[in-house]
C-alpha cells in the first residue's frame, strides 16, 4: 500500500485535546493529510475518535488548530491522525511547510 501524501520527519511537541482535556504528544512525521504522534501520558484513544490539535510549525510563532481523527494505532503507543476539515489557512500553512521542508525540530508550545 502506498501513501497518498509525502511524509517529512518532524520532531515537534503538540497539544492533543481529548474531550476538552489537553495532553502533550510528540510527532515523528507530518504530511499534508495527517501526522503521526507518540503518546506521552494520556488515555488510549480509539480508532475513529475525533480530537483537536494545537501546534506551531517550526519557524513560526503562529498557533494553529486542526481537527483530526485517529486512523490507526501502533504497538509502540503511537497513533496516526488524519486531518479533518482544515480551514483553508491552516491547510495552506501545513502544505507550504511540507513542500518546503525536509524535516525539522521545533520547541514545544505551552498549554
Amino acid at each position: 500500500m502506498s501513501r497518498k501524501n509525502r511524509r517529512i520527519p518532524l520532531d515537534l511537541y503538540v497539544n492533543k485535546l481529548i474531550n476538552g482535556g489537553p495532553f502533550m504528544v510528540r510527532t515523528s512525521n507530518l504530511s499534508k493529510g495527517g501526522v503521526f504522534v507518540h503518546r506521552l501520558i494520556e488515555p488510549d484513544t480509539p480508532v475513529d475518535a475525533h480530537i483537536a490539535l494545537e501546534f506551531s510549525l517550526p519557524g513560526s510563532k503562529e498557533v494553529l488548530w486542526a481537527e483530526a481523527e485517529v486512523s490507526h494505532g501502533a504497538r509502540d503507543g503511537g497513533v496516526g491522525l488524519s486531518f479533518r476539515d482544515l480551514t483553508p489557512r491552516v491547510a495552506r500553512k501545513i502544505n507550504d511547510f511540507v513542500d518546503s521542508s525536509s524535516g525539522l525540530t521545533a520547541i514545544p508550545i505551552g498549554i
